[in-house]
């Protein structure tokens, strides 16, 4: 997006891939969220357009826009954020679905002064173990989060000051990923904040195979960025990349068992953990690796 003035108080941006069967539901709870704020609903849909459209249900709110199949949700997101013209844009997944109080909890927080706005995911009951796995893998620093400052918050349940963004040149990539966003304000001083209020629940019909594929693609984004950015150098991404699934291992496997409800949940998804958790070390390790070349050649290789 431009420079220009923005025109609405809120912009959300549902990245959608494989979502077909939770994204009528995100859909109706995010308007539902939004009633009586200036509010546009941005469905980037990377997978079945017609879906997405009847997801909208004629809603003025709603728009959807298409990109190739195959997208990955940064890349949606990014499409998304170009087109935002909320003063405040927030982020979610067409697998996510939202509680009444989210957005006015995300604007409350922006208009505190942070920078960016997370809130907690929670599981879906009746998950399958793919989609238990994937929660655990992707989600569990953020079970049960605290209220106050944070350094980082779960992009799939984030909403930023658009000007932050701007400022932070975050809004002009073809994709958007969240990790960069979070560094880039440190970097500025800028704050990120955690309201609990702000709940969306999550659950995902995507195969194991599939998921494994997303898990590899992302973890090479991880490993490049780690490289290019100097947080860590090439071989120590590369060396250690087989120690990975168990140092995630470990470290989730502590943080469910300090969160109530949520063991047997987790042990009962081990299985596919580690093969998710095995991508994303394959891919850190490719990305280290292959460090020079950028995030959009990352994507395609995907």
């Amino acid at each position: 997006m431009s420079s220009d003035t923005s025109s609405r108080e809120l912009t959300v941006i549902v990245g959608s891939r494989d979502a077909t069967s939770t994204l009528r539901e995100c859909v109706s709870a995010l308007v539902a969220s939004c009633a009586g704020i200036d509010a546009e609903i941005l469905v980037v849909e990377a997978t079945d357009p017609d879906a997405a459209k009847r997801s909208a249900d004629g809603n003025p709110s709603v728009r959807v826009i298409a990109m190739p199949a195959g997208s990955l949700v940064p890349a949606l997101w990014g499409r998304g954020l170009r087109e935002a013209r909320g003063r405040v844009v927030a982020f979610t997944i067409g697998q996510c679905v939202v509680s009444d109080g989210w957005a006015g909890a995300l604007l409350s927080g922006i208009r505190a002064g942070a920078a960016g706005v997370g809130g907690p995911l929670e599981l879906r009951r009746g998950s399958s173990a793919t989609a238990r796995a994937t929660f655990y893998l992707r989600y569990a620093a953020w079970l049960d989060m605290p209220a106050g400052p944070a350094r980082e918050i779960a992009g799939d349940n984030a909403a930023y000051d658009h000007a932050a963004l701007r400022d932070a040149r975050t809004d002009a990539g073809e994709s958007f990923w969240e990790v960069e966003a979070h560094a880039r304000f440190r970097r500025l001083g800028r704050t990120l904040e955690v309201r609990p209020e702000a709940v969306a629940w999550f659950t995902d019909a995507t195969g194991l195979p599939e998921m494994a594929a997303r898990r590899f693609a992302h973890g090479r984004h991880s490993g490049a960025f780690r490289v290019r950015s100097g947080v860590r150098p090439r071989w120590q991404v590369v060396l250690g990349a087989p120690l990975v699934p168990f140092v995630l291992l470990l470290r989730v496997g502590r943080r469910v068992a300090q969160a109530p409800g949520h063991s047997l949940g987790f042990l009962t998804s081990l299985g596919a953990f580690l093969v998710l958790a095995s991508a994303w070390a394959a891919g850190e390790a490719v990305g280290g690796i292959t460090s020079g070349a950028s995030a959009r050649g990352a994507l395609r290789a995907a």
